[in-house]
Formats: C-alpha cells, sequence, structure tokens
C-alpha cells in the first residue's frame, strides 16, 4: 500500500467520524457504533476501488481520531475508559477485518454484476409479491369486518322497529334504561335461540315437565310462558334491580351482571340509543 492510498484513507476517516458522531446519540447506539464503520468500508470500496487494499485501517483511524476529540475537544474522558466503548471498538475492528478478509480483499469489485444481481431481484420480486398479498388480505379482512359489523347494525335496528311494534303496548316502564335495555335483551335472545329452537324447547318441556327456559326472553320455567309474560317478568326484574341506580353504566354493570355475553348486550344496546337519536 503506497503513501497516496494511506493518506486517502486517513481523510475518508472524517466523514466515517461525522456519521458516528450523528448516530452517538440515537436509539441502537451500540449497535451503529458497531456495525456503521463495516458498512462504511464496504461503501468506499465499491466506490473507490483505489483504497481498497487493507480498507479495515479506515475503522483503527476512525477509533484515534474519536479518542482524540472525545478527550481534547469535548472533555469527556469518561466515555473513552468504559468498558463498553472499548468493547464497541475492539468488535468494531474486528467485524471490520473480517469482512476485509472474507469478502472484499476476495473478490476484485465490491458492485455486483447484473449476473449476481439476478438471485436478489428475484428475492425482491418474491417480497414484493408477498408484501402485495398481505397488504392485500389485510385490507380484505377490513372491509369484509367493517361489512359485518354495518350489516350486523342494520339488523339490529331492523329488530329493535319490528319488536316495538309487536311488543310495545308492553315495554312501558317508567325507566327509559329499563325499555332499551328490554329491546336489547330481546335482540340478544332472539339471535341466540331464534323462534324456531324455541318452539322445540316448548314442546320438549311440555314432554319432559322440566324446568327450561320460555319465551322470547327465555325466562326459566316449569310451565309454559308465552312471549308477552317472559317479557313482562324480565321488566319486572329490571326495575327492581335498578332501584335506586341512576347512573347509566351503573345500571348496565347490575342488570347485566349474570349474563356471559354482556358486552354484546350492551353493544346492541348502545345501537338501538344510537338509532332513538336519529
Amino acid at each position: 500500500m503506497n503513501l497516496g492510498t494511506l493518506l486517502l484513507q486517513i481523510l475518508l476517516t472524517v466523514p466515517l467520524t461525522i456519521i458516528l458522531n450523528f448516530f452517538r446519540n440515537k436509539e441502537s447506539r451500540r449497535l451503529n457504533q458497531i456495525l456503521i464503520p463495516s458498512v462504511y468500508i464496504i461503501i468506499i470500496a465499491a466506490l473507490i476501488p483505489y483504497v481498497k487494499e487493507n480498507i479495515f485501517l479506515i475503522v483503527i483511524f476512525e477509533l484515534f481520531i474519536r479518542n482524540f476529540y472525545i478527550t481534547n475537544i469535548v472533555n469527556q474522558e469518561k466515555e473513552i475508559s468504559n468498558t463498553a466503548f472499548i468493547i464497541e471498538g475492539i468488535i468494531s475492528i474486528a467485524l471490520s477485518l473480517f469482512i476485509y478478509n472474507y469478502f472484499i480483499n476476495e473478490v476484485e469489485t465490491i458492485v455486483p454484476n447484473p449476473e449476481t444481481l439476478k438471485p436478489f431481484i428475484w428475492f425482491l420480486i418474491i417480497l414484493f409479491i408477498y408484501s402485495l398479498y398481505r397488504i392485500g388480505t389485510k385490507n380484505y379482512q377490513e372491509v369484509k369486518t367493517v361489512k359485518t359489523k354495518k350489516r350486523k347494525k342494520e339488523q339490529t335496528v331492523l329488530k329493535y322497529a319490528k319488536l316495538k311494534n309487536q311488543y310495545g303496548a308492553i315495554v312501558k316502564s317508567r325507566k327509559n334504561i329499563v325499555n332499551n335495555l328490554t329491546y336489547a335483551l330481546m335482540i340478544y335472545n332472539d339471535n341466540k335461540v331464534p323462534k324456531l329452537n324455541r318452539k322445540l324447547k316448548e314442546y320438549k318441556g311440555l314432554l319432559t315437565r322440566n324446568e327450561i327456559e320460555y319465551g322470547i326472553m327465555q325466562v326459566p320455567s316449569v310451565t309454559k310462558i308465552s312471549d308477552e309474560e317472559s317479557i313482562r317478568i324480565t321488566i319486572s326484574k329490571l326495575e327492581e334491580k335498578l332501584k335506586g341506580i341512576s347512573k347509566e353504566q351503573e345500571a348496565l354493570e347490575t342488570a347485566l351482571r349474570d349474563y356471559n355475553d354482556k358486552s354484546e348486550i350492551i353493544n346492541i344496546y348502545n345501537e338501538i340509543l344510537e338509532f332513538q337519536k336519529k
């Protein structure tokens, strides 16, 4: 290696010092201090093949320059005496030496030719297609979720209107929360146990004489209960539970304490309220 190459390598150390100093207080600082010098000498070897010989010396020169800068200019001698700083320097030099011996020094040019780029290009194409597939799948799922929620909301509103028209004469509590909650429970129970299923359960109850759940509100009883009776019983229970409770959230928590799908019922309740505001 001639003197001109050595001087140019020393000169090229300055940009590396500036780059490392810029990333000194950034996230992943230690990893940056170790990896950046090796990446830097690869780029320099590709751009300026003339300085390729013993290019790992740039990393060593940089450590000396940084050592001088820290001790004499910014007066932070504690930093270079830090064990982590010393270990970073050793690993950085070892990595750059490894890259020089097993990569840079083993090839005529660092810049890949079209033939060597083929596998990389195909890798990028496959990665791009996979990325498009992931984005497409995610977008499809999001659209599907939005449509499902919208459809459920529309079904809730339609059922509410139908049930209010059918049982409006019965659902007449002095508390609006009881009325709205009754409709929410009606819709929930009707979704969970449709009318045909309720009829089959009724026949089974009549035959076995065992306690089963009757009516649209699914009220447990040994004898048959109609939809209207199940609604009256539910309203009576809700009014009893909510005596003295004025706050809506507390009322909902108290009324639905025994239900497993409490969140689903509250969603239906909120959709009813939203529809009423329109």
